[in-house]
């Protein structure tokens, strides 16, 4: 359910070498800036709460900042506040940016947007369960309803924590025990007759995709690009029976991202975190949940008509 809805993280530290770090937003609530690398701020350009402005119209207006100047970040400038009381407030954070030598008090902190967390996910009912018997699903895997289209940190807590409490209660209710202790799988499968993949390049050249054609901006031409490269790809590894974790891994990325490439087609409108150039204003009729069921059953359902027993 709602796999389109992909929240984008506008600050994450982009320093090469280093790892993809979130730069928390209370750091631009205690008065850091985003800017170019003249050190002109921007985002006053983009929305009236220049620098407070919501997620995803931060996140945004770094992309076409980037586009515009052709380079592949913006900063995160620090320069102006007191750096010891950043220090204080952020410890964590300013730490590993001066670990990499950068001095908050005169270095500004390259910064990129990046993939956070996926609103939708797995349909689970307020109890955890899925379709699948006895398959519960909690936290970001989860789609419970709490986040809509665009999500709130808070909900995140809210989510795992309630949710996460109301499915372990409920196993712990209705688990029951086998005696005997179940056989051991083993998967001895010969190699395909066809030529061999290279999962690591497939699946980077999959990354490398999404976050191109179905990432932060979608148009119809950009997911129609997609659509049909993902198609390929999933058609060539799914020929394979792979007997190795990264080869399932790929085969279960291909299928995932044709999905919510598929989501982010059918959904003429921008709503929350999708954001169609094309249609750039919600549409009421839309405003509805959108689900990939595999039974292909029609009418499609929802999580009140599914029965969950």
């Amino acid at each position: 359910e709602n796999i389109e809805f992909i929240q984008f993280h506008p600050t994450t530290l982009y320093i090469a070498g280093a790892c993809r770090f979130l730069l928390s937003e209370a750091m631009r609530g205690e008065g850091a800036r985003l800017t170019d690398k003249h050190g002109t701020p921007f985002m006053q350009n983009y929305h009236p709460d220049a620098d407070l402005a919501p997620r995803d119209v931060v996140a945004r207006a770094i992309i076409a900042e980037m586009s515009r100047t052709g380079k592949a970040h913006v900063y995160l400038n620090l320069t102006h506040l007191d750096a010891e009381q950043m220090r204080k407030r952020f410890p964590a954070i300013v730490a590993l940016v001066e670990s990499y030598d950068f001095d908050i008090s005169r270095d500004p902190i390259p910064v990129h947007p990046s993939a956070h967390y996926m609103i939708g996910g797995i349909l689970t009912d307020l109890l955890g369960r899925t379709t699948v018997p006895n398959l519960y699903a909690v936290g970001e895997v989860a789609s419970t309803g709490m986040h809509g289209a665009n999500r709130l940190g808070s909900n995140s807590l809210l989510e795992g924590l309630v949710f996460g409490a109301e499915a372990g209660e409920h196993i712990a209710e209705t688990l029951t025990v086998e005696e005997e202790k179940p056989t051991p799988i083993v998967g001895l499968l010969p190699e395909p007759p066809h030529p061999p993949i290279d999962t690591a390049d497939l699946t980077n050249s999959i990354r490398a995709l999404m976050w191109r054609q179905v990432g932060i901006v979608r148009t119809q031409t950009s997911l129609e690009s997609a659509t049909n490269a993902l198609a390929h790809w999933t058609h060539h590894t799914m020929q394979h029976a792979f007997n190795a974790r990264e080869g399932w891994q790929l085969q279960d990325a291909s299928t995932l991202a044709s999905l919510i490439t598929q989501a982010a087609l059918s959904r003429q409108e921008t709503r929350g975190v999708h954001y169609r150039e094309d249609f750039p204003d919600p549409v009421a009729a839309l405003a509805r949940p959108s689900v990939v069921w595999r039974e292909q059953s029609e009418p499609i359902p929802t999580r009140e008509a599914i029965d969950w027993s």
